[in-house]
Parts: C-alpha cells; sequence; structure tokens
C-alpha cells in the first residue's frame, strides 16, 4: 500500500514565513513533506486524497516541556506555593507500576493529539527511575504515533529549594521519594535509555538527559551531561529559575547567577532548553542569545503556582529561540496549546506602553511550532515546507468559532482551539480522523485511569500524610 497522502486545496499557514495564508496542495511521502503545489495540482497517483477545501492546514504544535507522570492528575490542588505543590506531587506520582505510567502518558497523548499537539518534550518522571519506567513510557508513545522526546529527569543532590525553613522533620528521610540517586546510576540508566530507545519508531521517539534543575545537580553530574550529550547527539532539557528562591541559592552558592554557572560549565549551549526561566537578569538574556541555548515559557503554570512572570518580551527582542510548555497537569488542569500560546503573548502586554514592543501573533505561533523543533532539534519541524517532518494538522473552518474566517493567523493563536481540530498527521501517519483518534483504541486508556488517583494515593497514604504536613511548613 502506498503511504502517499495528498492534502488538496487547503488554507496553508506556515508559521516560519511571514504572509498571509494561502491555498495550495500539500504531498506527502515517507513521512515528510514532499510538495507543496498550487490548489489541486499535485499529482494523485497512489495517494491516499484529503479533501482540504474547508480546512486550515499548519505544522501540528509542540508542547516543548511537560510531565506524563501528572497527565492524570488534573484538578488536584490550589492555592499551593511552588515547594507546596512540589511535596503534594511527590505523595501523587510516586512508586507508580510500569503499567500506571505507560496509562498516563497515554491519557496525555489523547488530550494532545486531539488538541492538536504532534509533538512533546515529557521531562520524566518526578523520582528516581528504572530501566522498566522508561520502557513504558517509550512504548506508549510508540503505540500513540506521538512524536516524543522523552527527557530523563536526573539529580545527584538534594532539593534544597523546597526545603522547610526549618529543615526536614524527624523521620522523613524514610518516606522521602526525592533522595537523590548516586551519579553513576543515574548516567547508567540514562546511557541504557539510549542505547534502547533512542531514535526509533523511525525517529519519532529520541531519549536525553536532563538535570531535574541545575542546582539539585552536581557540577560533576552536569559536566558528565555536557558530555553524554555530545557523544549521542542529544538535546539536553531542564527546569531552570522557576523561584525566586532557586536564584537567591544559586547566587550564595555560586557567587554568580545560575545561568553564568551553567555557562562556565560548558551546559548553556545550542543543545540546552530550560522551563521556566523566569528568575533572569540582563545579562543572562545575553548569555542566552549568544549560546542559542532556548527558554521554554510555562505561562499558565507559573501563574497558577505564583512564580513569577518570565521576561519573554525581553528575550525576544535580544533574539532568544523561546519555546512553549504547559508543563505538567498538576499546575495546569490541561495539555491545550492553544491557551499556552495566547496567555503567553497577552501576559506581556499589560505594563508596556509601547505596543510596538508586544509580541505578535506570528511570534507566539512560531514559539508552539518552529522555537519546538528546534528544541526537538528536529530540522525542519514546526514549518511548511518540502523536506519537513510531516506532522500536520487540519481545522474545520466550517465551526462556528472560524466563521467569519477574516485572519487566520490571528483566530489560530487568538480564538482557535482543539475543538475544531479535524485530522492530524505525524511523521506521515493519519492519527486522528474526523475528529477522532484512530491510532489506537483511546476508550480502555480512559476507562483504567479513571480510579488511578484515588488507588495512588491509598497506597502512598503515609507520603500523602507527610506531605500534608509539609504544606503546613513550607511558604
Amino acid at each position: 500500500m502506498s503511504n502517499k497522502i495528498v492534502i488538496k486545496d487547503a488554507l496553508l499557514l506556515d508559521p516560519a514565513v511571514a504572509g498571509p495564508a494561502r491555498r495550495g496542495d500539500v504531498v506527502i511521502e515517507n513521512g515528510a513533506i514532499a510538495a507543496i503545489t498550487e490548489p489541486n495540482a499535485a499529482d494523485l497517483t497512489n495517494a491516499r486524497t484529503i479533501d482540504g477545501r474547508e480546512r486550515l492546514l499548519l505544522p501540528g504544535l509542540i508542547n516543548s516541556h511537560t510531565h506524563s507522570p501528572t497527565n492524570v492528575l488534573k484538578g488536584t490542588g490550589d492555592i499551593l506555593s511552588h515547594p507546596a505543590f512540589m511535596w503534594r506531587n511527590q505523595a501523587d506520582t510516586a512508586g507508580r507500576t510500569p503499567d500506571e505510567i505507560r496509562l498516563s502518558a497515554l491519557l496525555g497523548c489523547i488530550e494532545h493529539l486531539l488538541g492538536g499537539t504532534t509533538a512533546i518534550l515529557d521531562h520524566f518522571p518526578e523520582q528516581g527511575f528504572s530501566d522498566a519506567d522508561v520502557d513504558a513510557v517509550v512504548d506508549a508513545y510508540r503505540v500513540a504515533g506521538i512524536r516524543a522526546l522523552v527527557a530523563l529527569r536526573i539529580f545527584d543532590e538534594p532539593y534544597t529549594d523546597i526545603e522547610p525553613p526549618g529543615g526536614y522533620p524527624e523521620g522523613f528521610s524514610i518516606e522521602n521519594p526525592l533522595v537523590p540517586p548516586s551519579l553513576d546510576e543515574s548516567i547508567a540508566l540514562v546511557e541504557t535509555a539510549i542505547a534502547r530507545h533512542h531514535k526509533i519508531a523511525d525517529g519519532r521517539i529520541e531519549i536525553c538527559p536532563a538535570p531535574s534543575n541545575p542546582m539539585r545537580c552536581s557540577d560533576e553530574l552536569l559536566s558528565l551531561v555536557v558530555d553524554l550529550a555530545k557523544r549521542h547527539d542529544t538535546a539536553i532539557h531542564m527546569h531552570l529559575l522557576e523561584t525566586a528562591v532557586q536564584a537567591k541559592i544559586a547566587r550564595d552558592k555560586y557567587g554568580r547567577s545560575m545561568v553564568a554557572q551553567l555557562d562556565r560549565l560548558g551546559v548553556l549551549n545550542e543543545r540546552l532548553s530550560t522551563a521556566h526561566t523566569i528568575w533572569l537578569d540582563d545579562a543572562d538574556i545575553e548569555l542566552f542569545a549568544e549560546r542559542r541555548a532556548m527558554p521554554v515559557h510555562n505561562p499558565e503554570s507559573n501563574l497558577k503556582l505564583g512564580t513569577g512572570l518570565s521576561p519573554v518580551a525581553k528575550m525576544l527582542r535580544a533574539g532568544v529561540i523561546v519555546a512553549l510548555g504547559s508543563d505538567g497537569a498538576s499546575t495546569n488542569d490541561n495539555l491545550d496549546m492553544h491557551e499556552v500560546m495566547r496567555l503567553a503573548l497577552m501576559l506581556q502586554r499589560p505594563g508596556e506602553l509601547d505596543r510596538r514592543r508586544w509580541p505578535t501573533a506570528s511570534q507566539g505561533l512560531a514559539m508552539a511550532t518552529v522555537s519546538g523543533g528546534k528544541v526537538l532539534r528536529r530540522p525542519g519541524l514546526g514549518t511548511l515546507a518540502v523536506g519537513a517532518p510531516a506532522d500536520l494538522v487540519l481545522h474545520d473552518l466550517t465551526a462556528p468559532s472560524w466563521v467569519p474566517l477574516n485572519d487566520p493567523l490571528a483566530q489560530i493563536v487568538f480564538g482557535a482551539s482543539g475543538a475544531t481540530v479535524d485530522t492530524v498527521i505525524v511523521d506521515g501517519r493519519v492519527v486522528v480522523e474526523n475528529g477522532k483518534i484512530t491510532a489506537f483504541d483511546m476508550q480502555p486508556v480512559l476507562d483504567e485511569v479513571r480510579d488511578l488517583v484515588r488507588r495512588q494515593r491509598a497506597r502512598n497514604s503515609g507520603l500523602q500524610g507527610w506531605a500534608a504536613r509539609m504544606e503546613e511548613l513550607v511558604p
């Protein structure tokens, strides 16, 4: 059977090209865009055809920072500071079986694909992990057909940024799921995962090292990560400067900013993407621009936890590549990248009196697509260009929310949602058709996860008690 697909006479919106949307045919072969022609001009020989006359076609959105273990935790917390959330999160995620890990990841795939997100970076997991845990999350992404970079979260020093001011309560060390593994153990786990899973499923699934946060890692671990990423040609991902406390601890510990410390270690380079990245000064932003490292903005999570507002507009003006992420569902309560894209722009406008300095709709869409492709280090990903990966989404323009169609760019950024997603293609394969997932049967997943949180909390009752106590002790 031919793997050729022709999308006929669609309205095409390329985030990488300035100018209005235009009509055309898109030819897909061997997982990539093979041709873009004038409307109804493509060769249909041996092709599956998709009618695009009432469809807007654009690259799939890219979620450049999320946590699959929290996909089942929407609606589980409010009025939580960052430290309080972190302890609640540990109680709700620790000790899962490989099957529970797989189910949680598949649940996220359902929400992502139906919402028009075709690629994700999963900062996985929330604590230490085993080979079986990695096998489980990779299998979920293989089955779902989504593009995924599994960024393995490692650390070898304590989470001092969420420690209660008076220290940990007596006896907590026995229950603490954040006791760091040894450095050698962490690196070995990443090496094994890369050997087994990196670039599988025709390159659709990749693995990379992902320090939890540099302040929770020794300089030796960070240096080993740089070496590992070079040897295996992978990305590097981490949390960075999510809270003011983290910025202060770094300056006290190193006598310089955390960004400057990363630069001194050689970590701040074009492989690196950093979630949150809020508490920066102008010198830090300049370093990001010079080294081509990429912040990942998580506006909804930052707002819900009250951690701060990332200086995205200033970074964009400095030439920094900024991508977007939902963060986990426990701090966002959904995985809708349309909301993330919209809020990322709007948050930069209050207080800036010169509207010419506001980030534009074009920049918003590029952050959610083109920049995400750079984070995943996949040439052409997030663009509509010949040779680019065929990760595409078609929105139904007959839906009331698209009528009248005045400006496709403004409307996809400021008005659209996943509700009008009709067709999703990942790596040249149709995974959503007529608004329904075709890559796998989602109903058994939904049935099995309904009771997962209750089971987890019953199993972790002791840790739940500690988490409640921690919430009282931390700010």
